[in-house]
């Protein structure tokens, strides 16, 4: 098959059953691949998504900068996209997370700027805000609070889902650090599957799922503020999750399945064998958010 575009690679992401690891009492899980998008992650989804709409609303052109706050993942998106439309994109990412992300953003032509590790995402998404207000033809997608964000799961993730499985969907595993991914999915697959049970994958020392603030080094998900995108209502169950715990499902992922998935993988992982000690013959879909080629100078494995 012949593609004109990079764009055409985004979406249409492989759900896996994962047949080789050992599941409690009958369950299966099936993995929804987001790694395998162009740029490595779910927010690929998000960045084209919103670029074609602006594009087309006549709100950004050739001549705008497009700025943004990104743990990495939705910064890789919108650099990706930025190429495809031909314009700059200004990345602001917290000292804290992933070199490798920062090198892949700069290779795809972005420029990233470092924001103090203290100051989490909501710095991240201050200084991108005051960088806005002082440079001309600026403009954010504003992925914690762009209902884009939630619309293009809710258009294009879930709609895939339940295409593949239907309403054989017991429950669904994901994370959230905006919101978006859990919101839209979750929100398409209430309106199509009576029983469907939600869960928020949610590592400790987020916010998001309740408990209390804390350092967590499973990135992507969780964050220490609940975003506007975060639609509370639509959590069935929290399974709290520790570095380790997500560590050890990344190490079973690779080891049991030949996945190269990243940490929050390993959180959807174990958070669905947790889950599966306490039920019978269902079906669990989780979201793998990325490539652990982002996450290789961290010695995960």
């Amino acid at each position: 098959m012949i593609y004109q575009s990079i764009s055409e690679f985004v979406g249409d992401t492989p759900l896996l059953k994962l047949n080789k690891i050992e599941i409690p009492n009958n369950n299966s899980i099936y993995a929804k691949c987001e790694f395998k998008n162009p740029a490595g992650g779910i927010k690929d989804r998000f960045a084209f998504f919103a670029f074609k709409k602006l594009f087309k609303a006549g709100k950004i052109n050739k001549n705008s900068i497009i700025v943004e706050a990104s743990a990495g993942n939705t910064g890789l998106g919108v650099a990706l996209a930025a190429i495809e439309y031909g314009i700059e994109a200004i990345i602001f990412v917290p000292e804290k997370f992933s070199l490798e992300k920062q090198i892949l953003m700069r290779a795809l032509g972005a420029k990233v700027i470092l924001t103090p590790k203290d100051e989490g995402m909501q710095g991240a998404n201050l200084r991108a805000k005051e960088f806005l207000e002082k440079t001309p033809n600026a403009f954010s997608l504003e992925q914690f609070s762009n209902k884009d964000n939630p619309r293009a799961h809710y258009e294009l993730t879930a709609k895939e889902i339940y295409a593949d499985l239907g309403k054989k969907i017991d429950y669904f595993i994901c994370g959230a650090g905006t919101g978006g991914t859990f919101s839209g999915v979750a929100s398409f697959l209430k309106e199509h599957i009576k029983d469907v049970k939600c869960v928020l994958c949610d590592p400790k020392g987020s916010i998001i799922g309740g408990g209390e603030k804390g350092e967590s080094h499973i990135e992507g998900i969780g964050n220490d503020f609940i975003p506007k995108n975060m639609d509370l209502s639509l959590i069935d169950k929290v399974i709290k999750i520790d570095d380790k715990e997500a560590y050890i499902g990344l190490r079973i992922l690779a080891k049991k399945e030949g996945i190269l998935a990243g940490i929050s993988s390993g959180a959807c992982l174990s958070a669905a064998l947790k889950l599966s000690e306490n039920i019978e013959n269902r079906n669990i879909v989780i979201i793998l958010a990325d490539s652990l080629q982002n996450y290789l100078s961290k010695n995960l494995i």
